[in-house]
């Protein structure tokens, strides 16, 4: 059985995402080119933040383990829509990961991308060495 370490909730409304902790409190708005108002962060932008910053993070713990340094490193993250032949969209996920200074990127990657929980939840998110 596995240990649950840490439980995140949010909850959303029509207007906006709060986290239970208050942390985080965010407008989300459909953008401006898919019809909607725009003028706020939208759930494109927060799956990119999300599968971004989960890399950064096991990124780091792979860096720890081969004694690199994690001042340098940055991790892009790309969330592109497309029509769906059945309905609404699909989309497509990809991470551009910067790691300068590093001896063996690709095997600091490689550890990083099999550790990260959402890259092992989400299948077919492009990763690539910047």
């Amino acid at each position: 059985m596995n240990t649950e370490l840490y439980t995140a909730t949010v909850s959303a409304t029509a207007t906006g995402v709060t986290s239970d902790d208050g942390v985080l409190s965010l407008g989300v708005r459909e953008p401006e080119q898919l019809g909607g108002p725009g003028g706020s962060t939208n759930p494109e932008q927060l799956m990119a933040a999300a599968l971004s910053s989960c890399l950064v993070e096991s990124l780091r713990i792979a860096l720890g383990t081969v004694g690199g340094g994690v001042d340098e490193l940055a991790v892009k993250g790309t969330v592109v829509l497309t029509d769906s032949e059945a309905s609404g969209y699909d989309a497509t996920f990809a991470l551009s990961v910067s790691l300068p200074g590093t001896d063996d990127p690709e095997a600091v990657l490689a550890q990083a991308t099999s550790i990260c929980p959402f890259l092992k939840a989400i299948d077919g998110v492009d990763v690539t060495l910047a």
